[in-house]
């Protein structure tokens, strides 16, 4: 199984009202941000086969995105994918999906938490997700303990250059 973790792009501030945590939405030039990285993962050639989102407004609108440009069906919502969610969590996604080859659109630090997890990484906050970057691994298993290899880390700021 290969799994693209994929961190929502930029988003309205913490704390600016009247939104709450759990509905601040892409800023203007986070969906633009966002659209350009989309862009350049579908560069990369992954063949990823669904996208599943954690609930929350900003990662569903990143969700929406990367399914319209990488044309994968709707995705799905995930409490799992939810911020703070234990790593492990996530293995239950995995375990329970029947997607081959899944984006998991999700929140720092679940994402570097279980990136690091799945691959074996000392220390998550090697892999720190910035906004609208992904990882991709290579699961070879996910139980008792998931073992992988990872492929690719990556800042938003490099998927946009690649779109170009």
């Amino acid at each position: 199984m290969i799994v693209c973790f994929f961190r929502h792009g930029p988003a309205i501030e913490a704390g600016t009202p009247p939104y709450t945590e759990e509905n601040r939405p892409l800023t203007e030039a986070g969906r633009k941000k966002t659209l350009q990285a989309a862009r350049g993962l579908r560069r990369l050639k992954l063949a990823s086969d669904a996208v599943l989102t954690s609930p929350l407004i900003r990662a569903r609108e990143t969700a929406e995105i990367l399914a319209e440009v990488l044309e994968l069906p709707r995705p799905q919502l995930s409490d799992r994918l939810l911020p703070g969610v234990p790593a492990a969590q996530l293995l239950e996604i995995l375990r329970e999906t029947a997607a081959t080859s899944p984006i998991l659109v999700g929140h720092e630090p679940s994402l570097s938490a279980a990136l690091a997890l799945f691959v074996g990484a000392q220390d998550s906050a090697s892999l720190e997700f910035r906004k609208a970057g992904a990882g991709v691994a290579r699961l070879r298993t996910l139980s008792p303990r998931p073992r992988g290899t990872l492929l690719l880390f990556v800042s938003g700021s490099l998927l946009r250059r690649l779109a170009k």
